[in-house]
């Protein structure tokens, strides 16, 4: 079983608009809302590609049980913690005219520990060896990233496969556990080696450098450029097929939902690594939240091209 982790939901409101201008009135062209936040994410493409997740986590105020209730509607299986306050609402502003997407964050509810122990007490009852475990995403105030550590150690203990997909703290906090799987993308690599990556030979230097500090897999995601996976000691480069961007929201939760899909399956890292980017690409096609759509990614998962470069670990040695 796939099990994704959300601490910090969101409704996510994606407005479209023929063109931005800032400081005057604008009309939207079209809006949708969509359960958000990335673990929800990564769940909602599993059940898009055919298979099957719980998606737990905070559901806090009557936008949680909005999630809930949507969740439901598309045959996703719940369990999240209520919690007090309200779910942030994320605003993607889509620019028709400029092709760009600008997005609205949002922090998140206050949140007491005690929701993490029942949160944590939930995961211990479901958990069980050889399930995947997603922890995805930011993480509520005032907890720590060290939450995910700590769920991360237990999962671990008790044979699960754990998966990584954060940024800065949690990020930091969560590597140091030596969870099974890390992904991230350019800019989140960067905050965790604490250094520029402007091309694929950093990239994969800074994938390489996480590797070795005892993560078993490192997913490094490039955008329109693909993605690198190091796994278990060889190096994969997986290409995207060329496609004209709507929205790039999103886009890196469908892929590690097409990774996970597939090693869960028992599948290679190539055919993870392709089904990934494949979904990845295919949600770039959809506006907003929208994600991905099965048909598009039946369509483009043959012309993803996976090649070993495993000469580029063998060079740094």
């Amino acid at each position: 079983m796939i099990i994704t982790v959300t601490m910090n939901p969101a409704v996510d409101q994606t407005l479209v608009l023929q063109k931005f201008v800032a400081g005057d009135t604008l009309r939207v062209k079209s809006s949708r809302s969509d359960p958000g936040g990335k673990g929800i994410n990564v769940s909602r493409v599993v059940r898009e590609l055919g298979g099957e997740s719980i998606a737990m986590g905070f559901a806090p105020g009557g936008l949680g049980r909005y999630i809930e209730h949507e969740l439901k509607r598309a045959g996703i299986e719940t369990d999240f913690v209520h919690t007090e306050g309200e779910t942030r609402t994320n605003i993607a502003i889509l620019d028709e005219a400029r092709h760009g997407t600008t997005i609205l964050s949002a922090p998140g509810p206050t949140t007491s520990p005690k929701a993490v122990e029942e949160l944590r007490g939930r995961l211990r009852s479901r958990l069980q060896a050889g399930d995947w475990l997603v922890l995805a995403g930011s993480i509520p105030p005032p907890l720590s990233g060290h939450c995910y550590n700590e769920i991360i150690q237990e999962a671990s203990d008790a044979g699960v496969h754990t998966v990584l997909d954060a940024d800065q703290d949690p990020l930091a906090e969560g590597t140091a556990a030596h969870p099974e799987i890390v992904k991230g993308n350019r800019r989140e690599f960067e905050r965790l080696v604490g250094r520029p990556l402007d091309d694929e030979e950093s990239t994969l230097g800074a994938a390489q450098e996480v590797h070795e500090s005892g993560i078993a897999t490192v997913l490094a995601t490039r955008g329109r450029h693909g993605a690198i996976a190091i796994s278990r000691g060889t190096v994969w480069r997986g290409v995207a097929p060329r496609v004209r961007a709507i929205s790039a929201v999103g886009s890196g939760d469908a892929f590690v939902a097409g990774v996970v899909l597939t090693l869960s399956r028992g599948d290679p890292m190539e055919d993870a690594l392709r089904l990934g980017i494949a979904a990845g690409t295919a949600a770039v096609l959809t506006p907003g939240t929208e994600l991905c759509h099965r048909r598009e990614v039946d369509i483009l998962y043959p012309r993803v091209r996976v090649e070993p470069i495993a000469d580029a670990v063998n060079s740094r040695n």
